[in-house]
């Protein structure tokens, strides 16, 4: 049993691999993420009927059939049954669902990292790899301006600037 666990979760994570390789070579599209080889789940798919249907519309025609719906149902169960017993137990399905959010964590964590760096770029404005108060306040003065969209000095429910 052991043996059919690890194989499972051997399985499951070469699929994420996968699944981070097209992320990052499509960019941060939510329904790439929804339509990945795990069965088209995704834990920020959420519940609308967008995400429904990327998760669920396999020929891409803007509908779902049933048997297109119970088709990926009869897909995602198989990556819950991690033993291939047939039958899903509570432990497989959690350790299912934990391993494909700890992946989903990892990736965004390093988006989020090589994101700082762009933003590190940006703000060390003369380039020479140490960002002084000057350039950090830079920054900030041009965010301020941009919310104090009345321009009476302070930030309020006034100003009608659109990106808080």
């Amino acid at each position: 049993m052991k043996n059919m666990l690890t194989s499972g979760m051997a399985a499951i994570a070469m699929m994420s691999l996968s699944c981070a390789a097209t992320a990052q070579d499509g960019g941060d599209d939510q329904q790439e993420e929804a339509r990945n080889s795990d069965g088209g789940r995704s834990t920020a798919r959420g519940h609308s009927k967008e995400a429904f249907l990327n998760s669920y519309d396999t020929n891409e025609d803007g509908t779902v059939s049933s048997e297109e719906f119970m088709a990926r149902r009869a897909e995602t169960y198989e990556t819950f049954d991690l033993n291939g017993d047939g039958m899903v137990a509570e432990d497989e399905y959690v350790d299912e669902y934990k391993f494909r959010l700890d992946q989903q964590l990892a990736e965004q964590r390093a988006r989020q990292i090589r994101q700082a760096h762009v933003r590190y770029g940006v703000l060390d404005t003369d380039e020479n790899a140490n960002m002084t108060l000057d350039e950090f306040n830079e920054s900030g003065s041009r965010m301020f301006s941009r919310l104090d969209s009345n321009e009476d000095g302070v930030v309020d429910q006034r100003d009608t600037a659109e990106h808080f």
